[in-house]
């Protein structure tokens, strides 16, 4: 009777993701709008007539891990929420630490023109989603049509894939939370 041999582990989806190639950190610095989102998360289901317009802050820390800080409204009120990208084991590629180990989600940063627009993969336990950022609130259909070929090389779909409101752009923050996601 031979060995029986233990099947290699699943590959997990964000390994055969390529990450954007001579990505310059400080380019992506400053000030982006989540546009589009491809999530199964079944809270986005369940909610997605409540989206509401998000901008997203990005700082360069220490020339390798970026500073992220969200806006949203919620109930009538801006939070925002800060979340730290460590690098990862290759260029483009971050590691966003929770609590417990369960939590960590790995980030890669799929495609980008660092002035127009990034999409970025997200990936927590098997569950992948793709978000869309632009520079301004609205991008051209060129790049939806980019954002939705790489919704769909990861297996998600149209019926899964969400747009943001433009409007209802805040810059006051009345009320500021601190989470980790």
């Amino acid at each position: 009777r031979g060995q029986r041999r233990r099947p290699p582990p699943p590959q997990s989806p964000l390994e055969k993701v390529a990450a954007q190639e001579g990505l310059s950190l400080p380019q992506l610095a400053g000030r982006w709008f989540l546009v589009g989102m491809a999530s199964r998360c079944s809270y986005l289901a369940e909610h997605s007539h409540r989206l509401e317009a998000t901008t997203v802050t990005v700082t360069v820390l220490d020339g390798n891990s970026l500073a992220i800080s969200t806006f949203r409204k919620l109930d009538g009120m801006c939070w925002e929420i800060r979340q730290h990208y460590l690098p990862a084991q290759a260029p483009g590629r971050f590691l966003l630490k929770g609590r417990g180990y369960s939590s960590k989600v790995d980030v890669v940063v799929g495609e980008t023109d660092p002035a127009a627009f990034a999409i970025l993969y997200y990936q927590k336990g098997r569950s992948v989603s793709v978000k869309l950022y632009g520079r301004s609130s609205q991008v051209s259909d060129a790049v939806v049509d980019k954002f939705e070929q790489h919704v769909r090389a990861v297996g998600l779909s149209d019926d899964v894939t969400y747009y943001f409101p433009t409007y209802g752009e805040w810059h006051l923050l009345p009320r500021e939370q601190e989470t980790e996601l």
